[in-house]
């Protein structure tokens, strides 16, 4: 009886195993391009743009945002210190165009990355969501559910809401994706800057004009660009002072905002979010 069964029970253990490899094949083969794609990109920039000449030869380290968002944050640091962080996301499975499996959604320089252990909630039901400048934390173990600023770790009220995420909605190839080069960079403010030492955007808020990316490319050194952005359903205006432009293949546009650190974002998204405006006045006591 036993020597009858054996046969089946070798062929379905046989089966089995089968049915496993291809799964673990494709896990390794997915790591190993999340992994190479993540160095080209640290590389790019930090070979292209001398300000990121610290992620020359650093190690990353990377942890999932949220349950199911398909996002990563990827840690850089250099002899045991960090400086920098990458935003990546993975494009829907039915994305017919490969090369852009992986997007940089973000990008930033700095010894304080956004969702850093430093300034991260105690409570343990705390939850990364990320969405560019309304990044947050989410806690939802208190009698109200409130949210904490993942780049400053400042509490939010509890009255406040957070927008329908914007950063998901923008195509990816109005984002930077495999095989793109950073290929050019235009410096406007090298030291951070506080956006109130220079209030001119106070004054144009109620303006309907613009910049555009071509007049803001534009802008020679020294130029005071500020970027506006209403958060919370309008609860709070978050003003950054844009410190440089970023330009890969020529094509795909990201700002540079000092914001405890300095951190890049699609233009695209800049645009969606925010209001550019440039300072006419050199003081606030103008």
């Amino acid at each position: 009886m036993t020597r009858r069964f054996f046969p089946l029970i070798s062929a379905l253990l046989s089966m089995l195993l089968l049915l496993a490899m291809p799964v673990n094949a494709e896990d390794t083969s997915w790591d190993k391009q999340f992994q190479t794609q993540i160095t080209e990109w640290k590389d790019a920039i930090a070979n292209r743009d001398p300000g990121f000449k610290e992620w020359q030869h650093s190690q990353t380290e990377v942890q999932t945002l949220g349950a199911n968002q398909r996002q990563w944050l990827v840690s850089i640091k250099k002899s045991g210190k960090q400086v920098g962080y990458l935003v990546v996301g993975e494009t829907p499975d039915s994305d017919p165009d490969p090369k852009s499996k992986f997007v940089l959604l973000e990008y930033g320089l700095g010894e304080y990355i956004l969702f850093d252990d430093a300034f991260a909630p105690r409570e343990i039901a705390a939850e990364p969501v990320y969405d560019g400048f309304a990044s947050h934390w989410l806690l939802t173990q208190n009698p109200a559910s409130h949210m904490v600023n993942a780049k400053t770790g400042e509490p939010y009220p509890t009255a406040f809401i957070a927008n329908e995420p914007v950063m998901r909605t923008l195509p990816p190839n109005e984002l930077v994706h495999s095989g793109q080069r950073l290929t050019q960079t235009r410096l406007l403010k090298q030291q951070e800057s506080d956006p109130f030492d220079q209030i001119g955007w106070v004054h144009q808020l109620q303006s309907t004009s613009d910049i555009t990316w071509k007049q803001l490319w534009q802008q020679q050194e020294g130029s005071s660009i500020t970027l506006t952005v209403p958060l919370h359903h309008s609860k709070v205006l978050a003003p950054f002072v844009v410190s440089s432009l970023h330009l890969w293949d020529d094509q795909n546009a990201y700002v540079g905002v000092w914001d405890e650190g300095l951190r890049f974002v699609p233009y695209t998204y800049a645009k969606k979010v925010g209001h550019f405006y440039l300072n006419q006045t050199s003081s606030p006591a103008e």
